[in-house]
């Protein structure tokens, strides 16, 4: 059986720009520098953790942001064609 990874949501600074994201907790660390992989698969190196939430998720409960995005489109017609 799989080990469960749990994340927590955490708010990271480099220079002028802000990034929240779920990171693994064991990388969860007030005012450790991180490298974070972006959308193009590139690794981005010196996002510095200035907050984290207490609360902590299991990785097959994370939110899906895109799914619900999704729905609520659906569910309110935003989707369709005008």
């Amino acid at each position: 059986m799989n080990k469960t990874v749990y994340y927590k949501q955490c708010k990271m600074q480099k220079k002028n720009s802000f990034q929240t994201s779920y990171i693994p907790e064991e990388f969860a660390v007030l005012n450790k520098f991180l490298k974070l992989r972006g959308e193009d698969g590139e690794w981005d190196d010196g996002w510095k953790v200035i907050f984290i939430s207490e609360n902590r998720h299991a990785d097959d409960k994370l939110p899906d942001y895109h799914y619900q995005i999704k729905q609520h489109r659906k569910a309110t017609g935003d989707s369709e064609r005008r």
